[in-house]
């Protein structure tokens, strides 16, 4: 008889529960939130579980330089760039828990269950996007109509919705009758957010996604609907003033806001092109760096609203070859095993992430850095998958 409380279940609740990190607690005199507990008590199991801590190496050891590359960045900047609380706390949050969660996750419920995981994060999108409709309904919405519901922000909204719509598509012909229903609730929150970089990414996740996954005339006639309702969607937009301020690239448009944004974070980068600025610095640097430029658009900047001048400010110059280095091997690894939904799912959302990446900060939050080592981990297990051979591990007793 198959245990309902096992591992394997807890980890699909953790995952499902990934907005929990809003929740903030102290866990022995240390900052922490509900995710995270949940995260690092799956981890705990596992190794009680298995007794032996058995990793399996083949197909990780080519990512264990690139990964020390960026944890060492990190460090660094925590070091030299400011406050030193900060950047562990990021370091913790962003980094070692997401990674280290995300890794057991696919360890503990094996490649044949590797599908499930990504079906546990468009669960959790799913039971987000019903409660922002319910904020929308009771007509919570900020100042310029966009839908945030309990995120500080509609584009943290976005960022979490999107690549639930990528797993939707994958996973379609597995459920139709489930995706036929609860897709049109995410895509409904996801338009109400008005965050175009969102809708761009997805579109080009989802043509990826076509181009992966379909072949010959059916492949034209899906690119064709994605074209299509990219169409509807940019005539209902037309005339309003976000896209009004976009295309005529006024003063106070959020793309202009960007670019200001974008100059002040390059000028940052001039400036500390090696150690970078440190994890958790940006707002701060931001303030200071005003006097090099007119006065800012936008005062309250976390992040640089770019995923690769993150990285290059956060961990520095080693940070960003790590993760670029990380990349260039997952796609290539990935390229040849493009075989079942899994495999078209994972690619698509770390697409998605890139895409998205070039407007918006798509891996600097909790639950964001989750969504990567997730899908990262899923493209791994696929495409490095242990032969009969004889397989080099780690024991740690």
């Amino acid at each position: 008889m198959k245990k309902t409380f096992s591992l394997e279940n807890f980890i699909y609740w953790a995952i499902v529960a990934m907005p929990a990190y809003l929740w903030k607690i102290s866990f022995l005199g240390v900052p922490t939130n509900m995710f995270e507990l949940m995260a690092s008590v799956a981890v705990i199991w596992f190794v009680i579980e298995r007794r032996t801590f058995k990793i399996a190496l083949r197909g990780y050891e080519k990512y264990f330089i690139p990964i020390v590359m960026i944890m060492g960045g990190l460090a660094l900047g925590t070091l030299f760039g400011g406050s030193v609380l900060v950047g562990l706390g990021i370091i913790k949050s962003w980094f070692i828990i997401p990674m280290v969660f995300a890794f057991v996750a696919l360890e503990a419920t094996r490649r044949e269950k590797s599908g499930a995981v990504l079906e546990a994060t468009y669960i959790s999108a799913l039971l987000v996007a019903s409660v922002a409709l319910v904020y929308f309904f009771l007509g919570e919405m900020t100042y310029d109509g966009r839908l945030k519901a309990f995120y500080n922000s509609p584009n943290y909204l976005a960022m979490f919705l999107a690549p639930a719509i990528i797993i939707g598509g994958a996973f379609f012909a597995k459920r139709k009758a489930f995706y036929a229903i609860s897709l049109p609730i995410i895509l409904s929150a996801l338009y109400l957010t008005f965050s175009y970089a969102a809708w761009l990414a997805v579109f080009v996740a989802a043509g990826g996604l076509v181009f992966l996954n379909e072949n010959g005339w059916k492949k034209w006639k899906s690119a064709l609907f994605l074209g299509l309702v990219a169409g509807i969607i940019i005539f209902f937009q037309i005339g309003t003033s976000k896209f009004d301020g976009l295309v005529r690239l006024e003063d106070r448009s959020s793309l202009a806001s960007r670019m200001m944004i974008w100059n002040s974070a390059g000028k940052m980068i001039v400036d500390n092109a090696f150690l970078g600025i440190g994890p958790g610095n940006f707002q701060d640097k931001y303030l200071e760096y005003q006097k090099y430029f007119p006065p800012y658009l936008e005062w309250a900047v976390p992040q640089p609203h770019n995923l690769f001048l993150a990285f290059w400010l956060q961990a520095g110059l080693a940070g960003l070859v790590g993760f670029l280095a990380i990349l260039v091997l997952w796609f290539r690894d990935l390229s040849g095993s493009w075989k079942k939904e899994v495999d078209w799912g994972a690619a698509a959302i770390i697409i998605y992430i890139l895409v998205h990446g070039i407007f918006d900060t798509t891996y600097f939050k909790n639950d964001l850095a989750v969504l990567f080592w997730l899908s990262f981990f899923v493209g791994i297990k696929k495409s490095s998958e242990p032969s009969s051979e004889r397989k080099t591990t780690l024991r740690i007793k």
